[in-house]
């Protein structure tokens, strides 16, 4: 009988099963493209065996319990299932044989899943919560036993949560963590600038939700708490630096606009709008003057779109436009 190494050097050498942890690897991380996504489909498609090491090191990488369950979809041409008439107990061999190398992946990664500039992306983790990343924007995800954690470094997520009592979903952001077990909330960080103060805020779409100082359990209080607020539907808690907290009721359809590819804005003054705006792309919108950022701005606009905002302004406010390269600045008219 042919020795089990042999078999699994025959059906998914080494060096292919190296490749195709760096191709899951890569389609993870932030760098993820349509070029990049071309070249795993190309890859796949050129060997039986590929395909079988593609699909062994997703699942692999899923075994490291804290990363998505799921790959985010490539187009029409990766399979489902690897087609190389692998059987099931030698696919588990294999796969056994590369948890090392996923491992190895998995601390590299630090757990973590991000998004570039004018990149928004939807995963599903590995106990079915939905994690939806606005533009620049990176989670940490360390689940174990007895809670699900993902911390919040930057940007902007919506959690739609799996229900689970006996394992609560804690997102942690800046000083405070949120407690969830089956609900759908959105959590902001903002890292501060001249239009708008550094601070995190937490808006709760439906279900229940607690927001704790980080010393506090990580279990939704069943009766009032000090330091503690319970969320209800439609509610959002923002934190300020150096502001005591605030509490208010968006339109909720503002708030998710940006799932939509839109940017709403009511009697927003033209900075923050600007700093929204800056958000989405590698190109900048700025602001010349002081009194031009306090002008109010209103109205729908397109996600990744700073020209077409920039002439909208300059023709209700006759101001000027003047390009710089990849900087779009407005300034006053001569």
């Amino acid at each position: 009988m042919e020795p089990r190494i042999a078999q699994l050097n025959r059906i998914a050498p080494r060096r292919i099963r190296a490749q195709a942890a760096r191709w899951v690897t890569e389609l993870h991380g932030p760098d993820r493209s349509a070029s990049l996504e071309a070249k795993v489909r190309e890859w796949i498609a050129a060997d039986s065996r590929h395909a079988a090491a593609f699909e062994l090191a997703t699942e692999a990488w899923q075994r490291s319990g804290n990363l998505p369950a799921h790959l985010p979809k490539l187009s029409a041409g990766t399979p489902k299932r690897a087609r190389s008439g692998t059987s099931r107990p030698v696919a588990a061999g294999i796969a056994v044989s590369i948890v090392a190398l996923a491992g190895v992946i998995y601390w590299a990664r630090d757990g973590s899943l991000a998004t570039g500039p004018g990149e928004q992306r939807t995963v599903e983790l590995t106990d079915g919560t939905e994690v939806s990343l606005n533009a620049n924007s990176r989670v940490r995800v360390q689940y174990d036993d007895r809670v699900r954690k993902v911390t919040l470094v930057t940007g902007e997520a919506l959690f739609d949560v799996t229900k689970n009592p006996s394992r609560p979903f804690v997102v942690v952001v800046g000083d405070r963590k949120v407690i969830a077990l089956g609900t759908s909330f959105m959590v902001r960080r903002d890292d501060g600038s001249a239009a708008a103060p550094a601070g995190f805020a937490v808006t709760l779409v439906e279900g229940r939700v607690a927001v704790e100082p980080l010393s506090a359990p990580d279990a939704l209080p069943s009766v009032p708490v000090a330091g503690t607020q319970v969320l209800s539907p439609g509610e959002r808690l923002r934190f300020e630096m150096g502001v005591s907290e605030t509490l208010d009721s968006p339109s909720m359809d503002k708030v998710t606009a940006w799932r939509r590819g839109q940017l709403i804005f009511d009697d927003t003054s033209l900075a923050e709008a600007a700093a929204e705006f800056n958000r989405y792309g590698t190109g900048k919108l700025t602001i010349e003057g002081a009194s031009i950022g306090k002008l109010r701005v209103g109205g729908v606009f397109r996600i990744g779109d700073p020209s077409s905002f920039a002439q909208a302004m300059a023709n209700t406010y006759h101001l000027r436009i003047i390009n710089r390269g990849r900087q779009i600045v407005l300034a006053e008219a001569r």
